[in-house]
């Protein structure tokens, strides 16, 4: 990698420097505007680097061609050849860099005026299979509720459908959108700036939202890492101005008092024994093939793999991130590969897009987001859940995770907020309430079961409790084995 990309940067985050509506990313030496990845060469890049590390200060053409060339003699006009390159990348963002006739060159910041009635932020259009419903669903509750968080899993499609939504909504209503991505942000006070940015405020504390306008979308995408700050400053905007709408992605609620839910489910999957047609219907099949396809070309064509296919995306919890990991994995694998080897996906499910998040690049790591914040009590309990292989009941739960370290009151708590990021799945049927985990999350969970704890100790609890239900398996506890009334838990 050039040594330009390997210099600390004031204001940037994670090798992130934003400069609202364009967006540098050292790590994988990628220029985004407005959402799209541009096609910039690497003088080019190192050029723009150097620019914005200088941050509004006019940097010199000698200082320019000794950072970019610095053991090389070049002529100066190799300056201009890039930076016009450069400037056809920017469009119409291109007089954010600043000739200064005689002197250099220098950066400035743009920013998306809310005084512009016309401005909106420009995203690349996601593709979206099987979300039409949601589209619709989530398009009538921002015309009722003034923040729509939408929840859901690592990987299951949050961000893309969003991104969507927000493009139809504020194309039909010719509204300016303010987009902020909290992703690689760690810091309250990098969170309150990105969203001054995004907003076109001045970035003071606390932030003044009296000048947005009247109307408009302010996108927050991947909030949860940052949910307290960023709970905190939605809720001080949508009180200053009951016309703007606010639309957040996260993996658990901000819970605040004008927030409204939507939670993203998982693409539907085919049943076991479906028919081919019937496979086809469903949309995790449909992702597969369409992402499969651009790898093995006649993906599909028969009916042992379609219904291998159905298989595979039932085991994969309908869930896209790990659909498109595991259709990567076509490249070196066959179909059947692919199947016999999901008990370890962990380990085989990498190798996600090189521009993706590095929490989207492997199945592992978007678990081990979700993971890393959680309390440890909520770790606790989780591992010990991946002892069961089907849905449980809260008092099976209390017999295998309870003990002296994990009360009762603590177990309520703690798979209480375990639901609440998404993490714990929680199904109704009628008064009775079940618990399970996904097949992913579970495997997950296993894996830091057997590395964290004593698993041979849980799982024999578990046996214990079994061998207790059997025992009462008379007349009145035929419909419910698993929740026997006295157990004593050793």
């Amino acid at each position: 990698m050039n040594a330009i990309a390997e210099l600390p940067l004031p204001g940037s985050h994670s090798g992130i420097i934003d400069l609202g509506g364009i967006r540098i990313d050292l790590e994988a030496r990628t220029l985004h505007r407005q959402g799209e990845i541009m096609s910039v060469g690497s003088r080019a890049f190192d050029i723009l680097v150097v620019l914005a590390k200088a941050e509004g200060r006019l940097v010199t053409k000698d200082e320019l061609m000794s950072a970019v060339w610095p053991r090389t003699v070049v002529e100066e006009n190799n300056i201009q050849v890039h930076l016009s390159s450069l400037r056809k990348n920017l469009g119409s963002d291109r007089d954010i860099i600043v000739t200064v006739p005689g002197r250099g060159y220098r950066l400035t910041r743009r920013t998306v005026r809310p005084s512009c009635p016309h401005a909106e932020a420009r995203f690349a259009r996601p593709e979206l299979i099987g979300r039409e419903d949601a589209l619709a669903r989530i398009s009538t509750m921002l015309a009722a509720t003034q923040v729509l968080t939408l929840v859901g899993a690592g990987g299951i499609g949050k961000s893309a459908l969003a991104l969507e939504a927000a493009r139809q909504w504020t194309a039909a209503r010719a509204e300016p959108i303010f987009f902020a991505d909290l992703a690689r942000l760690d810091h309250p006070r990098s969170v309150q700036e990105a969203i001054a940015r995004a907003c076109g405020l001045p970035e003071h504390e606390p932030l003044d939202f009296s000048s947005l306008p009247e109307r408009g979308l302010v996108f927050i995408d991947n909030a949860e890492h940052v949910i307290a700050h960023a709970a905190q400053i939605v809720d001080a905007l949508a009180a200053a101005n009951d016309g703007i709408r606010v639309l957040v992605t996260s993996r658990e609620p901000l819970r605040i008092m004008s927030e409204t839910l939507y939670r993203v489910d998982p693409l539907d999957v085919p049943r076991a024994g479906s028919t081919d047609a019937q496979a086809l219907e469903h949309a995790s099949v449909r992702l597969f093939l369409r992402r499969g396809r651009a790898v093995q070309r006649n993906l599909g064509d028969d009916s042992a793999q379609i219904g291998r296919i159905g298989t595979i995306c039932r085991r994969l919890d309908g869930n896209p991130l790990a659909i498109e990991l595991a259709t990567a994995r076509l490249a070196a694998l066959g179909l059947e590969d692919i199947h016999r080897r999901l008990d370890d996906r962990m380990s085989m499910l990498a190798g996600g897009y090189r521009t993706a998040l590095p929490r989207h690049q492997t199945l592992r790591a978007n678990f081990d987001w979700s993971y890393g914040p959680l309390a440890a009590q909520e770790k606790t309990l989780l591992r010990r859940m991946a002892v069961f292989e089907d849905s449980f009941s809260f008092e099976a739960l209390c017999a295998v995770a309870c003990d002296d370290g994990l009360a009762l009151a603590t177990v309520i708590d703690a798979a209480s907020e375990l639901a609440a990021k998404s993490l714990l799945i929680v199904e109704y049927d009628g008064p009775v309430v079940r618990y399970r985990l996904s097949e992913s999350m579970r495997a997950y969970a296993l894996e830091r079961l057997a590395a964290e704890d004593d698993s041979t100790a849980i799982a024999g609890r578990l046996a214990r409790y079994l061998e207790h239900c059997a025992d009462f398996s008379g007349a009145d506890e035929a419909n419910e084995p698993d929740t026997p009334r006295g157990l004593v838990v050793e």
